[in-house]
């Protein structure tokens, strides 16, 4: 009889040997029993040391043929054992190491809990000033249309301010958006999300041949009234780009995709709305006008600015212009039908 998985660990990789490390470090240094848990890396094909450099983890490697993140979520899903799995990217850190620990005891208070977040983001001290933005809000539309803050000082905060706690324990907060008119935006496909892999592949088995519906697993189990755990003082240290230029590369690679309905696109914003208000669907409409105003834009940048203390958010303005003139350019290519290849995200 095979030694018994509680948790299966599933991390995408590309070329991503400059982070990994601290990854995997982090993981292996849990507080929870090594034994009963796995480490899946799914590797789209690295020609750096990546692979190398995973192998010293213990960690079972599988082959991503097609490359592309939503390719490499779906054979980690489906060759995870664990009752449970963590989703993380090649560059995020569990910071502390009672990390999983805590959010199994979560996980297990409650039989409506089916996921837990952490924390949140938080910036490295010596990386790249544009991650505390990165890290906040992902992009500027994500910012225009939810403006939830994904950062670790801010999200409990947020969520508790803006939606009501459903219940606070010592050292988790319970949430219910069942009855919520406009949903958060939650990804639980990164950042050291844990979900409940045995009850979602019973109950949404649809998510086998539709593998852009992981990251979309919390509006799945929202719909169903299950309730989602917050870890307290539990941050994920994120190590997203190391310069602006990298950013705007992920913001294009962003608009790309849902613009021309890929299985990240559908994984992302275009699949998000299916389980949104009909007022959000609409206000998306208006992140061209909010960011070629220039007043409202820039009325936000110097409200982050004063609250965040850090002058990177006065990028805010130039984002929203730079991302509203992609939106309008590649809607253009996709309106006259002008052939265009989609390179890889960030690429």
């Amino acid at each position: 009889m095979g030694k018994i998985i509680d948790i299966s660990f599933l991390i995408p990789t590309f070329n991503s040997d400059k982070t990994i490390v601290r990854t995997l470090t982090s993981i292996r240094q849990q507080s929870y029993p090594q034994e009963k848990i796995e480490i899946l890396l799914i590797d789209g094909g690295s020609t750096d040391q990546t692979i190398q450099l995973a192998r010293r983890f213990n960690c079972k490697i599988f082959k991503n043929l097609k490359t592309d993140i939503m390719a490499a979520e779906a054979i980690g899903y489906s060759k995870a054992k664990g009752r449970y799995v963590v989703f993380i990217a090649p560059d995020e850190v569990l910071e502390k190491r009672h990390s999983i620990e805590l959010k199994y005891k979560a996980i297990q208070s409650n039989p409506l809990i089916k996921a837990v977040l952490p924390s949140g983001y938080k910036t490295p001290k010596d990386y790249s000033p544009i991650n505390y933005y990165i890290n906040e809000f992902g992009d500027p539309f994500s910012y225009f249309m939810y403006r939830d803050s994904k950062g670790y000082e801010y999200l409990a905060r947020d969520l508790e301010k803006k939606y009501g706690v459903f219940y606070k324990y010592k050292d988790y907060l319970i949430f219910s958006f069942s009855k919520s008119k406009q949903l958060p935006l939650i990804e639980l496909w990164a950042g050291g999300c844990m979900v409940d892999l045995e009850y979602v592949k019973s109950n949404f088995p649809q998510i086998k041949n539709k593998p852009e519906l992981i990251p979309l697993i919390f509006y799945l189990l929202n719909n169903k009234g299950l309730l989602l755990a917050v870890t307290k003082n539990d941050p994920t240290v994120h190590y997203s780009v190391n310069s602006v230029g990298k950013y705007l590369k992920k913001i294009r690679s962003r608009i790309e995709y849902n613009i021309y309905l890929t299985p990240m696109g559908k994984g992302g914003f275009s699949g998000r709305e299916n389980f949104e208000s009909s007022f959000s669907r609409v206000k998306k409409f208006l992140f061209i006008p909010y960011s070629y105003s220039l007043v409202f834009p820039l009325i936000d940048s110097v409200y982050l600015t004063l609250t965040r203390k850090k002058l990177i958010y006065l990028l805010h303005l130039p984002l929203c212009l730079y991302t509203a003139s992609l939106i309008i350019y590649y809607y253009l290519l996709k309106l006259f039908r002008i052939e265009h290849a989609i390179k890889l995200y960030g690429h």
